[in-house]
């Protein structure tokens, strides 16, 4: 009997081992409360622009967030939420399958921005893996309900809940505007990829600032500080939550970083100003002991622009942001300090005298002129260029917003039409995925075209349709762009409400040079940097545009120095041809008179 127990055990030994996995059984991977939240959202984006019944509207889409939120709050293990999912999906509908979804875009891909690895994480068990590959095999095709598409084909959102009702004091409802919003960027900004923080990692940072708030200015600075993480200059956002706590506060006198100094470049009120005791030139040191660039670093992730130039061009708006009481602020000014509490305003109490417009056009010198395209109108190309054409130097100031004179002014300075800009369009077809689509090129055949050269003044008020107009002017024969970084915010811009009536925007299109070099983040490039200093304020100098006529005149110098060379050349040639022909008479009958002047001046 005990013989028999043991062969019986042995058996029994062999017999499991002999079935059991090559592997140890995985415990349960545990789900934290933002890991949960996070997959969420990213589930949920991707249903909503992909699941074909989704795509056509067939469910609000708000309303299933908020369900699915509370329904998997104790789900504490990916494999029990993967479960719950793979459910969800299959009660949600028979997706019928895409017989166009496999054929080929005509237009070559744009491989930055996308990337769908997350839905085949090893995490996820094999039934949900496949109901989300599913879902990419055989997604929606044709007209979007959530998707629309601009006049140059940038995205639009549409049909979305206004959420007037949205209770900012409910945690879930909190969510919907960071959700949303970032299923925004994550498929339809084309910029995604510059973004200084990894998108994803945006998504975890700000899930907890959306759920931590115990005020409503709380709830719209996560939201404030969710845009800015786009990185991009068109990406601002201004509530009146924020304006009315007072958030921002204002000085009378408008002031700009320079050498890294806070420095009052433009008196705004005057009577505010001088009760204030403000003067252009006065550089601010510090703030309630802080220094101007501590402050302003301190508000960084409120602050939105797409390169450091634009975050400093905002100062003026930020320094004094979140202060309740007037500061005590530092002011020095020709090496003399004063430290006062300085009252602050809100934006619409400073009356604001916008100062006299620059000429349109004028002519610092006979060879150099000077064209303010802030002002320039289409009609006033013909006239402008026709005064302009016998100029050595054309001095073009885009540190404005110009006015679409760019392809009218192309005509003139051009030989020939040259592609200056290509795009990248988001695939509708395929969210998340782009596209080269469309170009855009300046200029026309004409021999007669500008000779001389072309100087672009540009700086960080250089932004969007500005530095569109500098890479079309680029295009000409001779040019020299001068000044600071641009705004590095190039193409059509997409706006949108984050919920309620609080509207947002972003770049809504990629373009590039002609050569697929970038624009956006980076900006124009530049042939010579000029840094403003504060000697040059207080000396009510344009540095920029100093350094342009300086380089002016050394075009002009040298078109002069050229022009001399080429006339002693001909005067050599002729002198010698007439020494010749006196040691050699016989050469008189082959050379004609006519070639015995140089312009008229030698007989």
């Amino acid at each position: 009997m005990r013989r028999f127990s043991v062969l019986a055990i042995t058996f029994v030994l062999l017999l499991t081992s002999s079935f059991s996995p090559k592997e140890p059984i995985r415990a349960e991977e545990p789900l934290s409360k933002i890991e949960r939240l996070y997959l969420t959202c990213k589930i949920w984006g991707f249903m909503k622009y992909y699941h074909p019944l989704i795509s056509k509207g067939s469910f609000n889409w708000d309303d299933k967030l908020l369900t699915l939120i509370d329904n998997t709050k104790n789900i504490q293990t990916y494999e029990a939420f993967s479960d719950y999912m793979a459910k969800w999906i299959y009660y949600l509908g028979q997706i019928p399958p895409c017989r166009t979804c496999n054929q080929r875009s005509q237009y070559e891909p744009f491989q930055e921005n996308f990337d769908l690895s997350w839905t085949q994480s090893s995490k996820f068990s094999d039934e949900f893996r496949k109901s989300l590959k599913n879902i990419e095999n055989n997604r929606f095709q044709g007209d979007h309900y959530y998707i629309g598409q601009g006049d140059l084909g940038q995205f639009e959102p549409k049909n979305e809940p206004q959420q007037y009702d949205l209770i900012w004091k409910e945690e879930n409802q909190r969510l919907i505007p960071l959700f949303r919003y970032w299923n925004y960027i994550e498929y339809f900004y084309p910029y995604k990829y510059q973004t200084d923080q990894d998108w994803d990692d945006v998504l975890k940072e700000m899930i907890p600032k959306f759920i931590d708030v115990s005020t409503q200015l709380d709830f719209h600075l996560a939201m404030l500080e969710m845009v800015v993480k786009a990185d991009d200059s068109h990406a601002g956002l201004v509530t009146p939550v924020l304006d009315q706590m007072p958030y921002y506060n204002y000085l009378p006198a408008k002031f700009e970083m320079i050498e890294d100094q806070a420095v009052i470049t433009e008196i705004i009120d005057n009577e505010k100003s001088i009760m204030a005791d403000l003067k252009v030139g006065d550089v601010i040191k510090r703030v309630n002991g802080q220094t101007v660039r501590e402050l302003h670093d301190s508000h960084k992730k409120y602050i939105w622009g797409s390169n450091g130039a634009v975050k400093d061009r905002s100062i003026y708006h930020t320094l004094f942001m979140g202060l309740k009481e007037a500061p005590k602020v530092t002011i020095e000014r020709n090496g003399t300090m004063r430290t006062d509490y300085l009252t602050f305003y809100k934006y619409s109490d400073i009356s604001y005298t916008k100062p006299a417009p620059k000429p349109k056009w004028s002519s610092p010198t006979d060879s150099i002129g000077y064209v303010n395209l802030g002002e320039l109108s289409v009609g006033d190309v013909n006239q402008m260029m026709g005064e302009m054409m016998d100029k050595t130097v054309i001095i073009f100031d885009v540190r404005n917003n110009p006015r679409g004179t760019y392809k009218a002014i192309a005509k003139y300075l051009n030989p020939k039409d040259t592609t200056f800009a290509i795009y990248t369009k988001p695939d509708l077809s395929y969210p998340g995925k782009f596209v080269w689509n469309g170009e855009n090129a300046c200029g026309e055949v004409n021999e007669d075209y500008f000779k001389g050269q072309v100087i672009l003044l540009v700086n960080e008020l250089t932004q969007d349709h500005a530095e569109f107009t500098c890479m079309c002017l680029q295009t000409a024969p001779n040019v020299v762009v001068v000044g600071g970084q641009t705004a590095g915010t190039d193409g059509k811009d997409s706006k949108f409400p984050i919920y309620d009536r609080y509207y947002t925007s972003m770049t809504g299109m990629g373009v590039f040079y002609a050569n697929k070099q970038e624009t956006q983040r980076v900006g124009i490039p530049l042939d010579a940097e000029v840094e403003r200093t504060i000697a040059g304020i207080r000396e009510g100098r344009d540095e920029i545009l100093e350094k342009a006529m300086e380089l002016a005149q050394e075009e002009v110098a040298r078109k002069i120095a050229e022009e001399m060379a080429r006339q002693a050349a001909i005067l050599d040639s002729l002198r010698m041809d007439s020494l010749r022909m006196v040691t050699n008479p016989l050469m008189m009958d082959s050379v004609s008179t006519d070639s015995l002047k140089v312009d008229g001046d030698w007989d």
